[in-house]
């Protein structure tokens, strides 16, 4: 028997309350941070943390976001994924993610992120995952190549961190396209 939501590494699941003191820890790697949001943030404190878990921790989808935590099977967090921006009239989405430093280089946010995009594409009838990030974004400009992403475009400085601006680069992936990477496994 197979879990829809749990592959070879990972299992994604709803945010708890434990989840939090990694969380605010986590604010802590501003280089992170910076490649994130672009740039950087007022830190965070335990009121934005518990506010957090009460707006996502149910997936209720408030704000149009569907949030989950990243742990592996034997149950250590390794980071968090949300499904966002969805345009259910055109079939569009966009996920948000971060796989805590210590964590990376292992295969969780390659796994975490093929688990959500089957979702979109195959239960939720969504037809195009929009992509993107900051220009010196190197591991994620590797990510969506790894994935099959397209590259859609680039919109000049647009955004400013570490005293200067920096472009976002742009990446599409169609169902498509992700079924063909899928089989290609």
């Amino acid at each position: 028997m197979s879990y829809f939501w749990e592959g070879e590494k990972i299992r994604l699941r709803e945010l708890r309350e434990t989840d939090v003191a990694t969380w605010l820890d986590e604010d802590k790697d501003s280089e992170s941070q910076r490649t994130l949001n672009p740039g950087i943030e007022l830190p965070k404190t335990a009121t934005d943390a518990a506010d957090f878990l009460e707006r996502f921790g149910d997936f209720s989808q408030k704000d149009g976001r569907i949030m989950f935590s990243v742990e592996t099977l034997d149950g250590q967090l390794v980071g968090g994924l949300n499904i966002n921006s969805i345009d259910n009239r055109n079939g569009t989405f966009s996920i948000g993610s971060l796989i805590h430093r210590r964590h990376r280089g292992k295969g969780y946010f390659l796994e975490a992120k093929r688990i959500v995009l089957r979702y979109c594409f195959h239960e939720l009838r969504l037809q195009k995952y929009n992509a993107g990030c900051i220009e010196f974004n190197e591991d994620m400009i590797r990510h969506f190549q790894r994935l099959g992403c397209q590259p859609e475009g680039r919109r000049r400085r647009v955004a400013f961190t570490n005293g200067r601006y920096y472009a976002d680069l742009l990446y599409g992936l169609t169902r498509e396209e992700f079924d063909v990477y899928e089989a290609s496994l």
